[in-house]
């Protein structure tokens, strides 16, 4: 998009520079909307798709959205309180404490072996603040710790709209390294950007997204510890505070035993260095409520950061009633209806049938998982490689870009063979290939959607 016409008149003249700066650049609803109308066989979208009587006992032979049966119900019998008023600034109490205890759920710490580790995290983790989805989250947290040209170190293969929020709309800058080296998380490049960036700035930020869109790479239980001990060695040299954002968006979301079951934000909830996890969640993924739009920013604190239970309640207060500013200036509140429809499922079936319930849903999509991965491996291609994949619901195809460009073969795939998918090229990140979403592929399509694949890279 050029906006030459904008440009000419007095609308453009009258922008901010925010305004003037922002863009929706040719990602997934691009190619999402070309593959809706163009393609017979579509991989773009981020959002799990399955025959109804796969996960719903009873269901229909419809191609659906995958959905918590329960959801049928409360859309039914709702009273007009719940759906009508004003929620409050933060999101309703009541679904506030209940995610915040879902959150000690998520831990699976034991009650038995991990009693000092539970209480730690129930008393030094911030009430959750509801957002309009995971993406206002990032928004927030992003808006709340990054000034104009500071910068956030993140991997380079992550979600395309992490660029639009931080340069785009905040003007706030990015420092990259590669994901992967020898089909491993790059510990060294997580490291030498620590060290640049503690040489420009006097706190450092992250983010980090596992399961990740759009590689699906989860940390081992190895991986991860080598991630903490780096930020824990930085703290500890520097002395100056770390800031890590963890967008858990695909939080249950894992596929293979050796991975990390849960979030990292636990892991670096228990340290006692200035490293603040931020954790980032909500239904869009967890709840299968792709258009619920509810979203929840939790905020790991310090035991030494404070004297005594009163001021650890008053400096709680003091945090929520920044992070309520931040949401009254821009959202203002968020979806009644869906906070109500969320509370009703915890309160009446409780985390454990919700557990059990969504499990249909992560199993149709391991099953896929599998089986894409074992499609992809019958392709002899040195001009391809597939990077670490463990969870989530996509995974990453890297296409040698002295062979074809990603958008030139994502077009291809269209118009000869009526393959959707979405095409990542970042020149100056080494980074030319295709991101498959195989959680709205149905099971019995991947080999013919590989088999396609196939064919496009064998005609070049």
């Amino acid at each position: 998009m050029e906006f030459k016409i904008i440009k000419k008149t007095p609308l453009y003249k009258a922008f901010s520079e925010l305004g003037k700066r922002i863009v929706l650049p040719d990602g997934i609803f691009y190619w999402s909307g070309r593959a809706k109308k163009e393609a017979e066989l579509i991989g773009t979208i981020g959002a799990a798709f399955g025959y109804e009587n796969d996960f719903i006992d009873g269901g229909r032979s419809e191609w659906v959205p995958c959905y918590l049966e329960d959801i049928k119900n409360y859309t039914q019998n709702l009273e007009i309180t719940d759906v009508v008023p004003y929620a409050s600034i933060a999101g309703l109490p009541e679904i506030r404490e209940v995610w915040k205890k879902w959150i000690v759920k998520k831990s699976f710490y034991d009650e038995n072996t991990d009693k000092e580790k539970i209480n730690k995290l129930k008393k030094y983790i911030t009430t959750p603040l509801i957002t309009s989805g995971v993406t206002n989250g990032i928004f927030l947290t992003c808006a709340m710790f990054l000034n104009h040209n500071d910068y956030i170190i993140s991997p380079n293969k992550r979600w395309g709209n992490y660029d639009n929020i931080i340069t785009k709309f905040l003007n706030a800058k990015i420092k990259s390294f590669d994901f992967f080296k020898n089909n491993k998380f790059s510990i060294q490049g997580l490291r030498d950007s620590i060290i640049e960036i503690s040489d420009v700035q006097e706190k450092i930020v992250l983010i980090f997204n596992f399961p990740n869109n759009p590689t699906g790479y989860v940390p081992t239980w190895e991986e991860a510890e080598n991630i903490i001990e780096v930020l824990r060695e930085a703290q500890n040299s520097t002395g100056k505070t770390i800031v890590v954002l963890v967008d858990d968006a695909y939080e249950p979301y894992v596929y293979k035993d050796e991975v990390m079951n849960r979030s990292i934000f636990y892991n670096l909830q228990q340290l006692d260095q200035n490293i603040i996890p931020i954790k980032l969640d909500g239904i869009t993924k967890e709840l299968l409520m792709y258009g619920g739009r509810i979203g929840f920013v939790t905020m790991g604190l310090k035991p030494k950061w404070v004297k005594n239970d009163d001021e650890l309640e008053i400096l709680k207060s003091e945090i929520n009633n920044k992070l309520e500013g931040v949401n009254r200036s821009t959202i203002s509140n968020c979806n009644h209806l869906y906070q109500a429809i969320t509370y009703k499922i915890f309160t009446e079936k409780g985390m454990d049938k919700i557990i059990s319930t969504r499990e249909k849903v992560r199993l149709l999509l391991k099953a896929r998982y599998e089986k894409i991965n074992a499609e992809l491996t019958k392709i002899d291609s040195p001009d391809i490689s597939i990077d670490p994949n463990s969870g989530g619901f996509f995974l990453f195809v890297n296409i040698n870009p002295k062979k074809i460009k990603a958008s030139e073969f994502a077009d291809y795939l269209l118009r000869k063979y009526k393959v959707g998918v979405i095409p990542i090229e970042k020149e100056d990140a080494n980074i030319n290939g295709i991101r498959i979403a195989y959680c709205s592929i149905d099971l019995k399509q991947i080999p013919e959607f590989i088999k396609r694949i196939n064919s496009a890279l064998n005609d070049f």
